[in-house]
């Protein structure tokens, strides 16, 4: 009796050390990946015990992937061909992020109007920084740029990524060396494969698809972070991100740790994406995108600054077959202090009625349909939608409008 006991004690006490090693090692190696990670990115220790982002709980990010049209230049620098700018709220757990059409015709310090895929060919991403700030007149803290090769690299390195493939795609670019063949459904996509998903631009829309292609395929990417299988390993990855050069930042390894780690604490309903406004055009024989400024401006305001978080964002929609009512509806909500993120034309143009369709409640349904004269608030939450509330405009605005004026 005394002997199986002191067998199990020791079966106990065995078990307990092994744990503790496992720990240590585990431990242990963790050290080891973040002092490389500090020493390849030059991380103080004095940045690890700070808090992250300076103590920022608000911040901006530029996203830039570059072309391979580096080749042949003296400064190694290829054309942007993702552009794009991210709000972070710590506090809120939000992202917001406006891509920029990499064909937008700005003007560039020192170059006159261009494309504004050409600043990082003058510049690096430092100096799209500063165009894209004067674009959008707000400040953009961070940087983080990505090459064709580093997309790939990384996309194998976190064991791929699974996304929904909305069609077939094939195109051949030997010249470019772009060889793509997907079909369509769910997929998960080594890099080469990432690659393609991205690039492909062969749309009704252009580049416009291309880039809500993209800002897809980031949301995917970010989901494959942080995995269970990828979880543990994070301080590995963002080590050998940096010490290969996949990835060009202004951010310390600290910092592109904890952005990683937000990627699992941000729940995807919190992520939004938007395209800046505007229409293609073509001057001197030459395809750009115009923006459209008064509307980026508007958009900005609702995507890229900090916003309380009691404040509903409202989209518009004319449904009274009355041209310009959905837009008056739109200002007078406006000027009441709501966020209009956008306004268009409802799915038909006879709607008697103004309907206020409530995805996310955030109390002030009740006042949107006052303001609108409305007795119709329809909770909606089912429907996936950037924004709390619809409002569909019907004809009985015009009579709202007759009493008020």
């Amino acid at each position: 009796m005394m002997e199986e006991k002191t067998k199990k004690n020791w079966a106990i006490t065995f078990a307990k050390w092994t744990l503790i090693l496992l720990i240590g090692v585990a431990l242990g190696a963790a050290a080891f990946n973040m002092r490389k990670l500090m020493v390849l990115t030059g991380t103080s220790v004095r940045d690890v015990v700070s808090p992250p982002f300076e103590g920022k709980r608000f911040f901006r990010v530029l996203v830039l992937g570059e072309d391979n049209t580096s080749r042949g230049r003296n400064n190694h620098r290829g054309l942007s061909d993702t552009i794009m700018v991210a709000a972070v709220d710590l506090d809120q757990k939000t992202v917001r992020a406006i891509s920029i059409p990499r064909d937008s015709r700005v003007e560039i310090p020192g170059h006159g109007f261009c494309k504004i895929n050409s600043a990082n060919v003058y510049g690096g991403p430092e100096f799209v920084r500063e165009v894209v700030q004067g674009i959008l007149g707000v400040p953009i803290d961070y940087y983080i740029l990505t090459d064709i090769s580093g997309l790939k690299n990384i996309v194998d390195l976190v064991g791929g990524v699974g996304i929904e493939v909305e069609k077939d795609m094939r195109y051949t670019d030997k010249r470019g060396g772009l060889y793509i063949n997907l079909k369509k459904g769910y997929r998960h996509l080594n890099g080469e494969q990432a690659l393609g998903y991205v690039r492909f631009r062969h749309d009704a829309l252009g580049d416009i698809t291309r880039m809500q292609r993209q800002q897809k395929f980031l949301r995917a990417l970010a989901r494959q972070v942080v995995a269970p299988a990828n979880w543990t390993r994070l301080n590995q990855i963002v080590s050998e991100v940096y010490s290969k050069g996949y990835v060009e930042t202004n951010l310390n390894g600290r910092d592109m740790l904890e952005l990683a780690r937000l990627a699992r604490d941000v729940p995807q309903e919190k992520v939004e994406t938007a395209t800046a406004p505007g229409l293609p055009q073509n001057i001197d024989g030459a395809s750009y995108f115009i923006i459209n400024e008064e509307e980026l401006a508007q958009l900005v305001r609702v995507m890229l600054d900090k916003l309380p978080d009691n404040v509903a964002k409202v989209e518009v929609l004319n449904g009274s077959g009355i041209a310009g009512l959905g837009k008056e509806a739109a200002e007078h909500l406006r000027l009441s202090g709501y966020i209009v993120m956008a306004v268009g034309n409802a799915d038909s143009q006879d709607y008697e009625n103004t309907q206020v369709l409530v995805h996310r409640s955030h109390k002030g349904e009740v006042e949107i349909a006052r303001l609108l004269g409305s007795t119709k608030v329809i909770f909606d939450d089912k429907r996936e939608s950037m924004v709390d509330i619809t409002v569909i405009v019907g004809r009985d605005y015009v009579k709202l409008k007759d009493r008020t004026q």
